[in-house]
């Protein structure tokens, strides 16, 4: 926002001064529409010990300190700023016309605030997902590299090759764990930093219907300068959900990728519902009632309730038999080699094949339960990938508040 739009609230405020604190109105005002919040402050704040009724002083603090807020360090600049604008609100002897003016351009300056800060987050999210893909790919070709230091050593002749060979191993190991965790640590701060994002974004939906109602009240310029933050902040709500569903299309690519066999994809299917990126999800559509502009959304909805609905007793009893029916096979051809004693091992490489040819069918299409979940997991997948969201389709009006933070 034109920080020089400030000097429009300078005849009101002067006129409802006593003679006494116009000095200070004026000097406040000019560093404000300056840009020199810190000082617009100190000035607001000596003008309110000066005349605590000064309603003026009140509404300079408000303006100043919701440029400066921040949702770390500086978040007590927010909450001072909506308690100096209701202290402004309460003493104020001015028109309701320039009330709302004033009321207008505080709002706008925290939309303004925010969209920044939500921009700034949601990169920072961007930048550790790629170094969190960057670090799972070395950690892929640290495990590769391990397979092949252990072959080597495993076809080497000299004992020295064997050691080299599986030091080689040890270390690829060693690496492709390291690698790993890194991956898992930026996942998850990309996670948290992500709700943060999403908080303070609705956060400010009140406050952007407060705005647009009060247009019709505004002058041209303060109008103009609203229209154009009320455009921007729909614009980083619409970015912010598409990232949104980034996350949540990444998250059911790795679920989609993972099989019944690996303990981290069981887990991952188990806590589905409480997974950050589906939660997020469901969090910020509900939000900004997207049903209402994308009926598709309650397709969405109905899926995951269909895959949340699985009973985890009949996943676990499936994935035991599986595993027994698979550790089988190994058994007979043990038996067919050493306790029948065959003559030949043709029979127990029969087993054997059978027995991997069977684990690789289970890794594709699980028996029961599992198979069912899977099918329903791709097709969330793939209905969740063609789910789009514009600017041009968000409604501000049906838009939820909540004070709800989401970790």
């Amino acid at each position: 926002m034109k920080t020089q739009i400030f000097r429009s609230l300078k005849s009101s405020f002067l006129q409802a001064a006593q003679l006494e604190n116009q000095s200070l109105v004026e000097l406040g005002i000019t560093e404000l529409a300056s840009g020199n919040f810190a000082k617009a402050i100190d000035l607001s704040e000596e003008l309110i010990k000066k005349d605590i009724n000064d309603a003026s002083g009140w509404a300079m603090k408000a303006l100043s300190q919701a440029y400066l807020f921040d949702y770390n360090e500086k978040q007590f600049y927010l909450n001072s700023s909506t308690t100096s604008l209701d202290e402004f609100k309460s003493k104020t002897k001015l028109h309701q016309s320039d009330v709302i003016k004033v009321e207008s351009l505080f709002i706008t300056t925290v939309l303004n605030r925010t969209i920044q800060l939500v921009k700034a987050r949601v990169e920072e999210v961007i930048e550790l997902r790629k170094r969190a893909i960057a670090e799972k790919s070395k950690a892929n070709a640290a495990a590769l590299g391990a397979v092949m230091s252990a072959y080597v050593g495993s076809q080497s002749k000299s004992n020295v090759g064997k050691t080299l060979g599986y030091g080689g191993a040890v270390v690829g190991a060693a690496a492709s764990s390291s690698f790993t965790a890194n991956a898992d640590r930026l996942t998850s701060v990309s996670k948290g930093v992500f709700g943060v994002a999403i908080s303070n974004m609705t956060l400010t939906v009140e406050f952007a219907q407060t705005l647009k109602a009060n247009l019709n009240h505004l002058d041209t310029d303060v109008r103009e300068e609203a229209l154009i933050t009320l455009k921007n902040w729909i614009g980083s709500m619409a970015f912010l959900y598409r990232e949104v569903l980034e996350n949540l299309n990444s998250h059911l690519g790795e679920l989609n990728k993972g099989h019944v066999f690996s303990p981290t994809y069981r887990e991952a299917v188990s806590n589905f519902i409480q997974a950050p990126e589906i939660r997020q999800f469901l969090f910020l559509s509900e939000m900004i009632n997207i049903e209402q502009s994308v009926p598709e959304y309650k397709l969405l909805k109905e899926q995951i309730a269909e895959i949340q609905s699985v009973n985890q007793d009949d996943l676990t009893s499936e994935y035991k038999k599986m595993t027994r029916i698979l550790i089988l096979f190994p058994v007979l051809a043990f038996m067919e080699m050493f306790i029948l004693k065959g003559k030949n091992t043709a029979t127990a490489s029969v087993i054997d094949i059978i027995g991997i040819l069977l684990g690789i069918y289970f890794l594709v299409s699980p028996i029961g339960s599992w198979g069912k979940l899977r099918k329903q997991m791709k097709a969330f997948a793939a209905m969740a990938k063609k789910f789009k969201v514009s600017s041009e389709i968000l409604i501000l009006e049906n838009m939820k508040g909540n004070n709800q933070i989401i970790e």
